[in-house]
C-alpha cells in the first residue's frame, strides 16, 4: 500500500510545478516563507538561525521519543544547511523525500507541540517541502483541518495547490478554516482524493506511526462519505468496491489495536446502509474474527455481531457461526460481559442464533450456556423455538452428549427462568414431533405439567438424579413405610425413594410387576399399594409413571370389592386437572370403576383408610366422609355423566365440582332439602381433605375447584380455619412445604385468599388481618385485594377493624406493604371517616386538676414539652394520611363532615401558631376536602356557626406556601359565590395579600386561583355595594397595579381584564387607566424606560379586550380627568380623583404629570386595529351595533375632542406649551381613530381656526396622515369626505401669513395626498382653482424653498391625476419650471431639483408627445445638473442622481425615438463644449441606451444622423488642445464609449445602408483634409479601434470590408519601417496590426488567399519583423493568423522565406548607406504594379533605428514567429524545413547567447515534436 500512495504522490508532484531557482526574486520570496515566523522576520534570518532552532525542537522531540534520534544524522545533520535539493541528483533527491516522509509521519502525533513546529520550519526553509513535497505536508495536517495550524500550513504551501486538493483554494485565500461539509463533499466526488487519504492512513498504521487523531479523522470521514454517497443513490457495489479494500488492510494490523477498532466502527457503518453479499459478509466475519487481539477483541465482537445481524437470512435458514470464528470467539476470556454490554446498545439476535447453533453442534460440553442466553429475553420466540428443536433433535439422537441432556433438563426444572423456556420446549418438542413422554423419561424429567393451573409450571419442574443403579440393587435396598400409609407426612423420604425405583420400572412390565408384587415392601394386608399409588397419581413425576399407577390404581379397584375408596376421590379428581390427555382419561375410567362398585355393591365392610389415610394423627381426625347414598349421587349425577367433557378439557373438572357444591345449581332431581345436604356433605367433604391433606398439590386443586362456585352451602373460611389460622404465624413453614412440591407460592395463596368472603364470620376476618399484619410480599397483597373485593360485604364494625389495621400499617415506617393504596381502593363511608377523623388529637384536653398543677409547676413544663410534641406530630401523620383517604373519596359526597373539617382547620391554626410543626401540606389536603363539599353544597346546607371565614383569612396570612395560599383563596372564592355575605368583610385584606403574593407567582395553578377569585368575590361585593355596604373599587385595583411589576409578563392583559370586566368596565376601566397611568409616570421621572414601555405596550394590548364604546368612553373619562387636574393642589376640590396620588408634587411637576398622562393613553391609541374596530361601528352597513351604541360612541368621542381643545385653549400661554404639544399629539390620536366621514367634520373645524396657526397645521398633518393610511380611492365615503375637505385646505393656504411657509407646506402636502388619492377619479374637483393655487405665487413660484418643493411635488401629483387636462397650463409651467431648475442646479438647491424632475417626469409620462418642443431643453438641464460643479454645490448629489436617473429612463421609454435622438444629438456640442467628464459619460450613456432600445425601423432611419454624431465623437482628440492635454483620459473614454454605439448601431443596421457608412467613414479618416497630421493621426487610430471591433464580433460576414482599407493599412505598415524622420507610433501599429489579425482570423472565404491582396499586404506586414519588437506578441499573432489564412504552398514559401531573411545577420553589409538612401531604396521594383516588396535589410536598418531595436532582438522576434508558426500550423509546415535547418545552424553558433538560448530551448524542441524526430541529424 505504501508503493500504491508513492505512485500517487509522485502523479501528484508531476503535474505541479516547481520553484525556479534561476530568478533571484522568487528565491527571496521563497525564502520568506515560514510556519512560525511573519515573513518580513523570516526574510531577514539566514539558514543557520533556522537550523538552530529547529536543531533545539529535535532535541526535545528526541527526549519524547528517541525514534527521532535517527534523523540527527541525515535531516538535522550539520551539512543538512548547505543541502540544496535543486543541484541533487534524482538518487539523492529520492531518498531526501523517504526521509522527509519518514520524519512527518513520526512527527504528526505531536504536530501540536512546539518543538515539532521548530523542527517542521527547517524542513520548510531549507528542504522546501512545501514546495518539493506539498502532497505529503498536506496530507500530515489534514487531520487537524479544524486547528488553526492547518491554516498556517495552507498559507505556506506554495500556490496552484496539487489538483485534488483543489478544494481547499479558498480556505488558502481567505485564511479561513475550511468547513466539514466542504471537506467531505471533495471526498465524496473525487474517488482519487479518497483513496489518497486512505492509503496514507494505512500507511502511517503499517509504520506504527498512527495516532488517535488520525484514527478519529479517518473513520469519521469514511462515514460520512458512506453516508453521502447513499443520500446521492450511489450503487451498493460502487461504495463498496471504495470502502473494502482499506478497511481490509487496517483489519489485518494486529499490531494497532486502535485502528482496528476504527475500521470496525466502519464495518458496521458500511454494513447497515450498503447491501452486501453473504459471502462479503463472511469474509469480513473471518477478517474480524481471525485478526482481533486482547485489546481489540471487545470491539471485534461487537463489529461481528452487526456485521452477522446484517445478514440477510430468514428466521428457518439461520447456520452455525464458522467453526473459525466460533473458536475465536470462545477465547475471548470475557465474552459474557461483552456479549450483555454489546445487547444493551444493539440488536445481536441473529448473531445469538448462529452462535448457540454452533455451540450445539462443536461444544454440547457447553450447553448450560445455550438455556442462559435463551433466557435472556434477547431472541424473538421464533428464534428461540428455533434453537430449541434445533437442541431437542441433538438430544434425541442415540449418541447425544449427556452434557447436552442434563441442559435440557435443567432448563425444565429451572425455576427462575424469565423467558417462560419450558412452555417454549414444549412447544418445540409438539413443532418438532417429538414423542413427549419418551423424552421425558430419557431426560427423567417431567415435561408436560401435571396441573392446569399457574401452578403447572412448576409442577413440571422436579428434582431428578441421574441412574446411577440398576432395578434389582434399588429394589434389593428398599424400605416400606413405617407410618403405614405412604400419604403421612412423615412418609415423603421413603415415597421419593420407592418412586425412584417405580419411574426406573416403568420402561420395562416384568420391573414394575416385580416391585408390585414385593409383599415385603406392599405387605397384603395393608393399605400401602393404594396409598403408594395416590401419591403417585398426583406427584411431579413423568405423566407415563402417573399413567401407570393410574392402572394399578384401576387394578385394584376391581380386585377390592368390599372396601370404599372414597377417599382416592379427592386423588382422582384432582388427576383430572393434568395436563396430560393420557392420565386424565385414566382417571375418568377409576372414576367409573368406583361408581360401578358403589352402584352394584350398596354396602361395603371397609373403608380405605378411615383411621391411617393421612396418618395417625389430628390430620385424619379432621376428615369428613361421604355416606353411601351421597357418595352414589355425587359420582351419578355430578361426575360420571361429564367425565368425556374432562378428558378433553383439563379444566372442566372444576365446573363438575363447582356445580356440585354450588347452592344455585340443582342436578339430582330429588327434594330441593335433600339436594341441599347432599351439597353440603360434599362440600364438608372436600373441604375437610383442603384442611387436613398434607399434599398442598391436592389442596391447590380442592381450593380452585370450591372456590369457583357461585354460592357455597357454608363458609369455607370456617371449615378450613386449621389451615387459615396458622398460616400466616407459620408463613416460612408453608412456603418450604409449597417448595419441596415444586408449587407456586403466589398462585396458592391467590387461590388460598379466595374462600375468604365478606359474609365470614370471625375466621375470615381474623386470617385476613392476620395477613395484612404479617406484611409478607405476596400474601399481604393478595390479601389487600380480597379485602377490596370483599369490602361491601363486612359489616361497618369489621370495616373499621381493617380501616385501623391498615392505617397502622401506612404510619410504621416499617412496613413494606403499600397499605395506603389499599385504603384508597376501599369505598369508605361518612361514619367510618367521621371516626377515624376524631381519632387524632391536636388539642391535647387537659383537666383542670392538671392545669392547676401546670400553673404551679413552670419548671417542669419544659420537661414535657417533647413527648407532647411528639404526640401532637403523630397525630397529625394520622390526620392527613385521613384527609387524604377522604380526598380521594368524592368528599363533596361526604357533606355532614363540613363541620368536623372547619373544627380540624382551626385546630391545625393553632398547632401552626403554638408550634412548628408542619402543618401546611394537612391545610392544603384539608381545603381540598372542603373545597368540593362547598361547590357541591346547597346554599341552606351552610350554617354561620359553621364556616368560619376569619380562621381562612388567618390561614391565607399565616401561610407561606403559595401552593397553599391559592387553594384558600378558591375555597373563598367558591364560598363568595354561594354566600356572598359570608366573605364580605373579609374581602380587602384577601385581595391586599394577592396583590402582595399570589399574582406573583407564574404557574397555572395560581393563575387560575386569581380568575376564580377574581370572577367569584367581586360581584359578590359589587351586589353588597349595590344593596349600600362600603366598596373600595380604588384600593382594589390598586391592590392590583402596586403588583403590575412582579405579576408575570404573559398573564398581565388576562388578570387585568378579568379584574376590569368582572367591576364592571363602564364603571373600572378609566379608573384602571388612570391608576396605571399614575404608575407609568413614576416609572418615567425614576427614568425606567424600558419598564415605562413595556406599560405603554400592555395597555395597548389590554384595551383591545374591550368593546369599542368601552374603550373610547374610558378614554374620554381619562382625559378629562387630566383636564381637571390643577396646577396649584391648593385650589384642588375633593372630587377630584387624583388628590391623593399628587400629594406633595411641586406645579412643575404636576404638569409633568399631566403631559405623561397623555403621552401615556396616545400610546395606547396609534393602533390601526383600533381604527378598524371603531370604523366598524360606524359603516352603515353594520348590524353588530344599533344606533343607540353608535349615538355614544359619537357622543364620547366629541367629549374626549372637547376636553383636549379645551386643554389646547387654556394652556396656549408658554407655561403650558409641552402641555398643548402632548394635546395636539394625542387630539391628532383620537381623531385618527374616527371613521373618515367623522374624523372631516371635525377637523374641518381645526382648519378653519385661521387665527391659530398652529392648530391649523397639526389639523392640515392629521389630515394628510387620516387620508394616506385608511383612504382607499373605491371607498366613496372617504372620497366624498375628501372633496369635502378640499376648499377648507385651499382656503387655508391662500388665507394663510405670507410668513408662515411651514403651514403652505403642510398645505400643499395634504393637497398632494388627497390628489394621489383622487384626483384621477374627480378630475373637476382638482382642475382649476386648485392648479391655479399651486401654480401661483403661493405655490410653485413661493420665495420659499420648502413650500415650493411642496407645491411642485403637488402639481407632479396634479399632471399625474389630470392627464390631458393640463395641456391647458403647459406653456406657462414648462418655462416656469424650467427657470426654476436651472436657478436650483446652479445654487444647489438639491430638493428642488428633484421635484422638478419628478414634475417634468410626470409631464413625459401623461402627455410626452406635447414636450417634444421643450426636450431639448430638458436633456441640456439634466446633463447640466450632471456636471462637475453641480454636484459641488448639490448636498445630496445621490438623490438627484436617482431622480435625475428615473427621469431619462422614462424620457426613453415614453418618447419616441427619432426625437429622441435628435435632442440628444443637438446637445453633444454643448456637452462637449463644457468638456466635463460627468456630463459626457452621461449623455453616451443615454444615447446608447436610446440606440439600444430602439427599434431597427427608427435607427435605419436615421442612421446617417447617427453616423454624423459618432465621427463627431470621434474626432474628441482634435478638440482644444488644452482641454485634450489636461484629460487624454477622457478622450480616450469618449471613443471608446462611441465605439460601443456604435458596434450597437451596426448590429441594427444591414448591409446595403452600413457598407456606405463604413467607406464614408474610411475616406473620413484617410482622405478628407483636415488641419494636421495628428488630426489624421487620431482619425486613422479610432477608426482603427473600431474595425478591429467590427471585425473580431462580425467576423467572417464583414471581411470584405477590408478592401476598403487595404492599400491605406499597407501604406500604413510601408510608414512604420520607412519614414525615418517619423517616431514610431506603437499605439497606432498596434491597432493596425490588431485589426489585421481580427481580418485573417475570420476568414472563411479566401479573402486573403486572393493575390492581389496577399501580394499587397504580405511584404508590408513582414517587413514589421524589422522593428524587433519581441516582447509584443501583437506582430507573430497577426502573422500566424495571416499564414493560416492564406493556406498555399507558394504563400507559405513566401512567408517562410521572409520569416527566414529576419533570422539573418542583417549587419554584414559593407556598403554604407545614408538615411535617405534607405528610404529611396528599401522598396523594390516590381513587375506587379500592385505588390509591395521590400528588401529585409534595408527595412531592418531603419525600422530597428525607429523602434530602438537590436539585431538579435529581430532575429529574436522572427525566431518566436516562425516557432508560432509551427505550434499552429503544425505538420503544414514542414515542407519549409529545408530552408530552414541552414538558418537554424548558422543561429546555434550565434555571437549572442541569448538568440542561441531562443533557437535551442524554444524553436527546435517545438520542430522536434512537430517533426517526431531529433533536428541534430539534419543540423550536422
Amino acid at each position: 500500500m505504501a508503493t500504491a500512495l508513492s505512485r500517487q504522490l509522485l502523479a501528484i508532484k508531476a503535474k505541479s510545478s516547481t520553484v525556479s531557482t534561476l530568478d533571484r526574486k522568487k528565491r527571496q520570496k521563497s525564502h520568506a516563507v515560514s510556519l512560525i515566523y511573519e515573513p518580513s522576520v523570516a526574510a531577514k534570518q539566514d539558514l543557520d538561525t533556522v537550523y538552530l532552532a529547529a536543531y533545539e525542537g529535535l532535541q526535545d522531540l528526541v527526549s519524547i521519543d528517541p525514534k527521532f534520534r535517527v534523523f540527527e544524522r541525515s535531516l538535522f545533520s550539520e551539512t543538512s544547511v548547505t543541502i540544496d535539493r535543486h543541484v541533487q541528483t534524482a538518487e539523492q533527491n529520492a531518498a531526501l523525500d523517504k526521509a522527509i516522509e519518514h520524519f512527518l509521519s513520526l512527527v504528526s502525533s505531536r504536530i501540536l507541540l512546539q518543538p515539532a513546529l521548530k523542527a517542521l520550519e527547517w524542513l520548510i526553509r531549507r528542504f522546501k517541502i512545501n514546495e518539493m513535497n506539498r502532497e505529503i505536508l498536506i496530507l500530515t495536517f489534514l487531520p487537524y483541518h479544524s486547528h488553526s495550524i492547518f491554516q498556517r500550513v495552507l498559507d505556506v504551501v506554495q500556490a496552484p495547490l496539487p489538483p485534488l486538493f483543489g478544494f481547499l483554494s479558498n480556505a488558502k485565500l481567505t485564511a479561513t478554516p475550511i468547513p466539514r461539509n466542504t471537506l467531505i463533499r471533495a471526498l465524496t466526488r473525487d474517488a482519487q482524493l479518497f483513496s489518497l487519504v486512505c492509503e496514507f492512513t494505512v500507511s502511517q498504521i503499517n509504520s506504527h506511526c498512527e495516532y488517535h487523531t488520525l484514527l478519529s479523522f479517518w473513520t469519521s470521514t469514511s462515514i460520512s462519505v458512506i453516508l453521502a454517497l447513499k443520500d446521492a443513490n450511489t450503487p451498493d457495489e460502487a461504495i463498496a468496491e471504495r470502502m473494502i479494500p482499506h478497511i481490509s488492510d487496517v483489519i489485518s494490523a494486529r499490531k494497532s489495536p486502535e485502528a482496528q477498532t476504527a475500521a470496525y466502527m466502519i464495518i458496521v457503518v458500511l454494513v447497515s446502509q450498503v447491501r452486501l453479499s453473504t459471502e462479503v459478509l463472511l469474509a469480513f466475519a473471518q477478517s474480524i474474527a481471525l485478526n482481533w487481539t486482547k485489546k481489540s477483541c471487545k470491539t471485534g465482537l461487537a463489529a461481528l455481531t452487526q456485521v452477522i445481524q446484517f445478514q440477510d437470512v430468514g428466521n428457518s435458514h439461520f447456520a452455525p457461526l464458522d467453526s473459525r470464528i466460533m473458536k475465536a470467539v470462545r477465547k475471548i476470556e470475557s465474552l459474557e460481559e461483552d456479549m450483555k454490554e454489546i445487547k444493551s446498545k444493539v440488536k445481536i439476535d441473529k448473531f445469538a442464533v448462529s452462535y448457540l447453533l454452533a455451540i450445539i453442534e462443536d461444544y454440547p460440553a457447553d450447553s448450560e450456556e445455550i438455556f442462559a442466553l435463551l433466557d435472556d429475553s434477547l431472541l424473538s420466540d421464533v428464534q428461540v423455538l428455533f434453537v430449541i428443536e434445533s437442541v431437542l433433535r441433538k438430544a434425541v439422537q442415540a449418541d447425544a452428549d449427556d452434557d447436552l441432556k442434563s441442559a435440557l433438563s435443567g432448563a425444565i426444572k429451572n425455576e427462575d427462568s424469565k423467558s417462560n423456556i419450558s412452555s417454549l420446549i414444549l412447544n418445540a418438542v409438539k413443532t418438532a414431533g417429538i414423542d413427549v413422554d419418551s423424552l421425558e423419561l430419557q431426560l427423567n424429567v417431567a415435561i408436560q405439567p401435571s396441573t392446569s393451573e399457574p401452578i403447572a409450571e412448576d409442577a413440571m419442574k422436579v428434582d431428578s438424579t441421574p441412574v446411577l443403579f440398576s432395578f434389582d440393587d434399588r429394589l434389593n435396598t428398599a424400605v416400606k413405610a413405617h407410618a403405614g400409609s405412604y400419604l403421612a407426612p412423615n412418609a415423603t423420604q421413603e415415597f421419593n425413594a420407592m418412586a425412584e425405583i417405580f419411574v426406573q420400572g416403568v420402561t420395562q412390565e416384568k420391573h414394575l410387576a416385580q416391585l408390585m408384587g414385593n409383599t415385603t415392601l406392599f405387605p397384603v394386608d395393608s393399605d400401602l399399594v393404594v396409598s403408594f399409588l395416590l401419591r403417585m397419581i398426583v406427584s411431579s413425576y413423568p405423566a407415563l409413571a402417573r399413567a401407570e399407577a393410574l392402572k394399578l390404581l384401576g387394578e385394584v379397584l376391581e380386585k377390592a370389592d368390599a372396601v370404599d375408596y372414597q377417599a382416592s376421590i379427592i386423588f382422582l379428581v384432582t388427576a383430572l386437572t393434568d395436563s396430560s390427555d393420557k392420565v386424565r382419561k385414566l382417571a375418568s375410567g377409576c372414576l367409573r370403576q368406583l361408581d360401578t362398585r358403589y352402584e352394584s355393591a350398596p354396602k361395603f365392610v371397609k373403608v380405605w383408610g378411615l383411621e391411617s389415610i393421612y396418618g395417625t394423627g389430628d390430620e385424619t381426625d379432621l376428615l369428613k366422609w361421604l355416606g353411601n347414598k351421597d357418595l352414589k349421587s355425587f359420582l351419578h349425577f355430578y361426575i360420571v355423566p361429564r367425565l368425556e367433557e374432562s378428558i378433553l378439557d383439563k379444566n372442566f373438572v372444576k365446573t363438575i365440582v363447582g356445580n356440585a357444591i354450588d347452592t344455585t345449581v340443582m342436578l339430582t332431581g330429588e327434594k330441593k332439602k335433600r339436594e341441599m345436604s347432599l351439597k353440603i356433605a360434599i362440600f364438608a367433604f372436600f373441604a375437610s381433605h383442603i384442611a387436613a391433606s398434607p399434599f398442598y398439590r391436592v389442596k391447590f386443586a380442592l381450593l380452585v375447584m370450591l372456590t369457583g362456585a357461585k354460592k357455597t352451602p357454608t363458609s369455607l373460611s370456617s371449615l378450613c380455619d386449621p389451615l387459615l389460622k396458622n398460616w400466616a404465624s407459620k408463613h416460612e413453614i408453608h412456603i418450604a412445604a409449597l417448595d419441596s412440591e415444586k408449587l407456586s407460592a403466589s398462585a396458592f395463596e391467590t387461590v388460598l385468599v379466595r374462600m375468604v368472603d365478606g359474609g365470614d364470620g370471625i375466621e375470615g376476618q381474623r386470617f385476613l388481618i392476620d395477613c395484612l399484619k404479617a406484611d409478607i410480599h405476596g400474601l399481604t397483597d393478595v390479601a389487600g385485594d380480597r379485602l377490596v373485593e370483599t369490602w361491601s360485604g363486612w359489616n361497618q364494625e369489621s370495616q373499621l377493624s381493617f380501616i385501623q389495621v391498615l392505617l397502622k400499617m401506612t404510619l410504621d415506617d416499617q412496613v413494606t406493604y403499600g397499605a395506603l393504596d389499599c385504603l384508597s381502593r376501599l369505598d369508605i363511608s361518612t361514619a367510618i371517616f367521621s371516626i377515624i377523623l376524631s381519632g387524632p388529637k391536636l388539642i391535647p384536653e387537659i383537666e383542670p386538676s392538671q392545669q392547676s398543677k401546670r400553673r404551679r409547676r413552670r419548671s417542669s413544663t419544659s420537661q414535657s414539652i417533647a413527648p407532647a410534641l411528639m404526640s401532637v406530630h403523630q397525630s397529625l401523620r394520622e390526620l392527613t394520611l385521613v384527609l387524604e383517604l377522604l380526598e380521594g373519596s368524592k368528599p363533596e359526597s361526604h357533606g355532614e363532615l363540613l363541620k368536623q373539617l372547619f373544627s380540624i382547620l382551626g385546630d391545625l391554626l393553632l398547632v401552626k401558631t403554638d408550634s412548628s410543626l408542619p402543618v401546611q401540606y394537612t391545610q392544603q389536603v384539608l381545603v381540598d376536602c372542603i373545597l368540593p363539599i362547598i361547590q357541591h353544597a346547597d346554599k341552606s346546607q351552610l350554617e354561620s356557626n359553621t364556616i368560619r371565614i376569619d380562621i381562612i383569612v388567618s390561614c391565607i396570612r399565616s401561610s407561606t406556601s403559595p401552593q397553599v395560599q391559592n387553594k384558600f383563596l378558591l375555597l373563598v372564592s367558591a364560598l363568595a359565590s354561594l354566600s356572598p355575605e359570608l366573605v364580605l368583610h373579609s374581602v380587602m385584606p384577601i385581595f391586599t395579600f394577592m396583590g402582595a403574593n399570589t399574582v406573583r407567582q407564574d404557574d397555572e395553578f395560581s393563575a387560575h386561583v386569581i380568575q376564580q377569585t377574581i370572577s367569584q368575590v367581586v360581584p359578590a361585593l359589587a351586589l353588597s355595594a349595590s344593596t349600600g355596604d362600603s366598596f373600595g373599587m380604588v384600593e382594589l385595583i390598586l391592590s392590583f397595579v402596586n403588583a403590575f411589576p412582579y405579576i408575570p409578563y404573559h398573564r398581565r392583559v388576562k388578570l387585568f381584564t378579568t379584574l376590569t370586566k368582572t367591576l364592571g368596565a363602564n364603571q373600572s376601566l378609566a379608573l384602571v387607566l388612570r391608576l396605571l397611568g399614575k404608575r407609568h409616570y413614576d416609572l418615567v421621572s425614576r427614568h425606567k424606560e424600558t419598564d415605562s414601555k413595556g406599560l405603554s405596550e400592555f395597555a395597548d394590548i389590554f384595551l383591545r379586550g374591550f368593546s369599542v364604546a368601552e374603550r373610547i368612553e374610558a378614554i374620554n373619562q381619562y382625559i378629562g380627568f387630566a383636564r381637571r387636574i390643577p396646577l396649584d393642589l391648593e385650589n384642588a376640590t375633593s372630587d377630584n380623583g387624583y388628590v391623593a396620588d399628587l400629594a406633595g408634587l411641586t406645579p412643575e411637576k404636576v404638569m409633568a404629570f399631566k403631559i405623561d398622562l397623555l403621552r401615556f393613553i396616545r400610546e395606547g391609541l396609534s393602533n390601526s386595529q383600533k381604527r378598524s374596530q371603531i370604523a366598524s361601528v360606524f359603516r352603515p352597513s353594520s348590524e353588530e351595533y344599533d344606533a343607540s351604541v353608535v349615538d355614544a360612541l359619537q357622543a364620547s368621542f366629541a367629549a374626549a375632542i372637547e376636553n383636549l381643545l379645551e386643554i389646547i385653549d387654556v394652556n396656549n400661554k408658554s407655561k403650558g406649551k409641552k402641555f398643548q404639544d402632548e394635546a395636539y399629539d394625542t387630539l391628532d390620536a383620537v381623531v385618527n381613530l374616527l371613521p373618515i366621514q367623522d374624523f372631516v367634520s371635525v377637523l374641518e373645524r381645526l382648519v378653519s381656526r385661521l387665527d391659530d396657526s398652529q392648530t391649523v397645521r397639526r389639523a392640515l398633518v392629521t389630515v394628510r396622515s387620516k387620508f394616506e393610511n385608511d383612504a382607499k380611492v373605491t371607498d366613496a365615503l372617504a372620497r366624498n369626505s375628501a372633496l369635502k375637505v378640499l376648499p377648507t385646505i385651499c382656503s387655508a393656504i391662500s388665507n394663510a401669513d405670507t410668513a408662515d411657509s411651514e403651514l403652505v407646506k403642510l398645505g400643499f402636502m395634504t393637497l398632494d395626498c388627497l390628489c394621489g388619492k383622487f384626483g384621477a377619479v374627480e378630475p373637476d374637483a382638482f382642475d382649476g382653482d386648485v392648479v391655479e393655487l399651486v401654480i401661483g405665487s403661493r405655490g410653485t413660484q413661493n420665495s420659499n424653498d420648502a413650500a415650493a418643493v411642496s407645491a411642485i411635488v403637488c402639481l407632479s401629483s396634479l399632471t399625474t391625476a389630470l392627464g390631458a387636462r393640463m395641456l391647458a397650463y403647459l406653456p406657462r409651467v414648462v418655462p416656469m419650471v424650467m427657470e426654476i431648475l436651472e436657478k436650483a442646479i446652479k445654487s444647489g438647491k438639491d430638493l428642488v431639483v428633484i421635484a422638478d424632475f419628478m414634475l417634468i417626469d410626470s409631464f413625459v409620462k401623461r402627455i410626452p408627445m406635447f414636450m417634444a418642443s421643450y426636450l431639448t431643453r430638458v436633456l441640456n438641464l439634466v446633463f447640466l445638473s450632471a456636471s462637475k460643479d453641480a454636484v459641488a454645490v448639490i448636498e445630496d448629489s445621490d438623490a438627484v442622481e436617482e431622480a435625475r436617473s428615473s427621469l431619462l429612463e422614462k424620457m426613453i421609454s415614453k418618447i419616441p425615438t427619432k426625437q429622441l435622438l435628435g435632442s440628444l444629438i443637438e446637445n453633444w456640442d454643448f456637452v462637449l463644449g463644457k468638456w466635463d467628464k460627468a456630463m459626457i459619460r452621461l449623455h453616451l450613456s443615454t444615447m446608447a441606451q436610446v440606440i439600444e432600445r430602439g427599434t431597427r425601423k427608427a435607427i435605419m432611419g436615421e442612421a446617417g444622423k447617427i453616423f454624423d454624431f459618432i465621427l463627431s465623437g470621434f474626432d474628441t482628440r482634435s478638440l482644444d488642445g488644452e482641454k485634450i492635454d489636461d484629460n487624454i483620459k477622457v478622450a480616450q473614454d469618449v471613443e471608446r464609449d462611441v465605439i460601443d454605439i456604435a458596434m450597437q448601431v451596426v448590429l441594427k443596421l444591414n448591409d446595403k445602408i452600413f457598407r456606405p457608412l463604413f467607406v464614408r467613414t474610411a475616406k473620413w479618416a484617410m482622405e478628407e483634409e483636415v488641419p494636421s497630421s495628428t488630426v489624421r493621426r487620431n482619425r486613422i487610430l479610432v477608426v482603427f479601434k473600431l474595425c478591429e471591433r467590427l471585425f473580431s464580433s462580425l467576423k467572417s460576414i464583414v471581411t470584405s470590408y477590408y478592401g476598403y482599407i487595404l492599400d491605406n493599412t499597407a501604406d500604413l505598415l510601408v510608414s512604420f519601417v520607412n519614414d525615418s524622420a517619423a517616431p514610431f507610433d506603437l499605439e497606432l501599429w498596434e491597432a493596425v496590426v490588431k485589426t489585421l489579425t481580427a481580418a485573417f482570423a475570420n476568414d472563411q472565404e479566401e479573402f486573403w488567399q486572393a493575390p492581389v491582396r496577399f501580394d499587397k499586404l504580405a511584404s508590408p506586414l513582414l517587413a514589421q519583423l524589422g522593428l524587433g519588437l519581441k516582447e509584443s506578441d501583437v506582430l507573430k499573432q497577426a502573422i500566424v493568423a495571416f499564414a493560416v489564412s492564406c493556406s498555399s504552398e507558394e504563400h507559405y514559401k513566401y512567408i517562410n522565406k521572409a520569416v527566414l531573411s529576419y533570422m539573418k545577420d542583417l549587419d554584414d553589409d559593407d556598403e554604407e548607406m545614408s538615411d535617405s538612401d534607405a528610404e529611396d531604396k528599401i522598396s523594390d521594383d516590381s513587375e506587379n504594379g500592385d505588390e509591395i516588396k521590400l528588401d529585409a535589410k534595408k527595412v531592418a536598418k531603419v525600422a530597428r533605428a525607429k523602434s530602438g531595436a537590436s539585431g538579435s532582438d529581430i532575429k529574436i522576434a522572427a525566431v518566436m514567429t516562425l516557432k508560432a508558426i509551427y505550434e499552429r500550423l503544425g505538420e503544414e509546415w514542414l515542407s519549409m524545413l529545408p530552408q530552414l535547418v541552414p538558418v537554424v545552424a548558422e543561429l546555434l553558433e550565434d555571437e549572442d547567447e541569448t538568440v542561441e538560448s531562443e533557437v535551442r530551448k524554444d524553436l527546435v524542441p517545438v520542430i522536434e515534436s512537430v517533426l517526431g524526430e531529433s533536428l541534430d541529424r539534419y543540423l550536422t
